[in-house]
């Protein structure tokens, strides 16, 4: 119960990637929920149930459709919409919620996102504003470098947004009494950004600072690291991520033995988080490959 519970506050908690509009779209916040009767406490929630090994951002659907259902002041209308064309299917709509007061009707598309900030990866383009962004966001990726922020932008604005005013779409709106020209559209882009640790200066000029939690090393530099004899190394789990450090049980490492573990998971193409914890302090980081 405390791990699940655990893991919906690190969830909830989750700072957006930025505030307000960033290249048209709209974030939507969690602190914006209303928790008049249960103020997510521990103990007073039946938390949902989640099957065993549902992936992260699937994960992240189901704790933001129990805090829309848990508020007070909106209601989740629909989740996790289909929508076909015959047999093909075009796509799924996150969530269309309501605020109870003003009766205003949105469309969330719902995003969770781990991130490292890489500048060799910058965009070669012009100074406009719309494009200075693009120069700066090009940057942002996954620590597999399999996953880019720009990538998820674009198609965001591209299928899953404009799916809404699909007729298809439409239909099954229709048939739950909701006008889809009523239905504002925004998105709960949260994520958590690990920089390279000689930039905890820099002006990250369109991204929420909050999000950044840690720092990234390459392979070979944490090879060579200089580690203390009391350093202890974790590797969380991946549904784990999310969570703060001091939050969970797991199984310590010295530095031989988490270089080693290090190593097999990058041969396997993953690059762990690691916890590192020196004396009452902790640290965490993702070591990716060279």
């Amino acid at each position: 119960m405390q791990d699940g519970y655990q893991r919906l506050r690190a969830f909830y908690n989750t700072p957006n990637l930025w505030k307000g509009k960033l290249l048209g779209l709209n974030q939507f916040y969690l602190d914006k929920l209303r928790f008049d009767q249960h103020d997510l406490k521990e103990g007073a929630l039946t938390l949902p149930d989640i099957p065993h090994g549902t992936v992260l951002g699937k994960r992240a659907e189901f704790y933001f459709k129990f805090c829309v259902d848990q508020s007070s002041n909106y209601n989740c209308l629909l989740s996790n919409i289909q929508v076909f064309r015959g047999k093909t299917t075009l796509g799924e709509l996150d969530f269309i919620v309501q605020h109870n007061t003003s009766r205003r009707i949105f469309h969330i598309e719902l995003v969770y996102k781990f991130y490292i900030y890489d500048p060799t990866k910058r965009l070669a383009c012009e100074k406009t504003s719309t494009q200075e962004a693009r120069y700066e966001l090009s940057c942002y990726e996954g620590p597999n470098r399999r996953d880019y922020l720009l990538k998820k932008i674009n198609r965001l604005k591209t299928h899953q947004l404009p799916l809404l005013y699909r007729p298809e779409t439409k239909s099954i709106l229709e048939k739950n009494d909701i006008d889809v020209d009523a239905v504002e559209q925004k998105v709960c882009f949260l994520a958590q950004v690990f920089i390279p640790c000689d930039l905890w200066n820099h002006n990250f000029k369109w991204i929420n600072k909050a999000c950044i939690k840690g720092y990234y090393l390459n392979y070979s530099a944490f090879a060579k690291a200089e580690t203390q004899n009391d350093t202890l190394y974790f590797i969380p789990h991946k549904h784990q991520w999310k969570m703060n450090p001091f939050e969970i049980e797991s199984q310590a490492f010295n530095f031989s033995e988490i270089l080693l573990e290090v190593k097999k998971s990058i041969e396997r193409g993953f690059a762990p988080l690691l916890w590192k914890k020196v004396g009452k302090d902790w640290e965490r980081f993702f070591v990716i490959a060279d």
